[in-house]
């Protein structure tokens, strides 16, 4: 499918391909600069699905880990996950909660984050007024959504190369960000906007470096 030129950028691609996909289907959004972090891991994520979907309570966005890498592909940094404390277990959270963490600053990666159908019908797409930070935009709006359930899945999903559009336009994405927050939270967002970057940089300074 060509790129419609009226959705530009990499959040318009994914627009349309929340509108192409089929009623039934989970979506993963992954650029040209993220690969699968082990050679079973979508086995490991198809089951996962396969068991949340048998279960009662399904998800509406079921988040893995991922973690970046240098742009030769070849060091393992700053790991990037929603809930970064996760016990070996699937963890399930309300929509309450999933709130909270959003206000202190934490959001899920996008590149690690399976969409449901149901979440998909209630905000089938990514706000055209942001290029760099409309999956933090998405997943704020889709907190007003009454009864969201997250699943936050104890899995390394994705490695992302840590050199992309978005790590070359600092200041636009800080204004993106501060909007996107000042819409969702009002006066407030002076908070989740300071705890996001404190959390990236007390991840980054506790980061155990390694070769893949």
């Amino acid at each position: 499918m060509r790129q419609d030129s009226d959705s530009p950028g990499i959040f318009g691609a994914m627009s349309q391909a929340f509108a192409a996909a089929d009623s039934h289907s989970w979506l993963l959004f992954w650029g040209s600069d993220d690969f699968a972090a082990s050679p079973e891991v979508f086995a490991d994520l198809i089951a996962a699905v396969n068991e949340f979907q048998q279960s009662s309570s399904q998800p509406d966005l079921i988040v893995c880990r991922g973690r970046y890498v240098d742009d030769s592909a070849s060091v393992l940094g700053r790991e990037t996950a929603f809930v970064h404390d996760q016990v070996r277990r699937v963890l399930s959270i309300p929509v309450c909660h999933y709130r909270k963490l959003l206000f202190f600053g934490a959001t899920p990666p996008h590149q690690a984050t399976l969409f449901s159908p149901r979440i998909r019908k209630y905000l089938n797409h990514y706000a055209s007024g942001f290029r760099l930070s409309a999956d933090l935009d998405y997943f704020l709006k889709i907190s007003r959504c009454p009864d969201l359930v997250v699943n936050c899945l104890d899995l390394e999903l994705v490695h992302m190369g840590d050199g992309g559009i978005s790590g070359s336009q600092t200041w636009r994405r800080l204004q993106e960000v501060w909007r996107a927050y000042q819409s969702a939270f009002g006066l407030l967002c002076w908070l989740p906007f300071v705890m996001r970057y404190v959390r990236r940089s007390t991840r980054l300074l506790t980061t155990k470096y390694s070769l893949r």
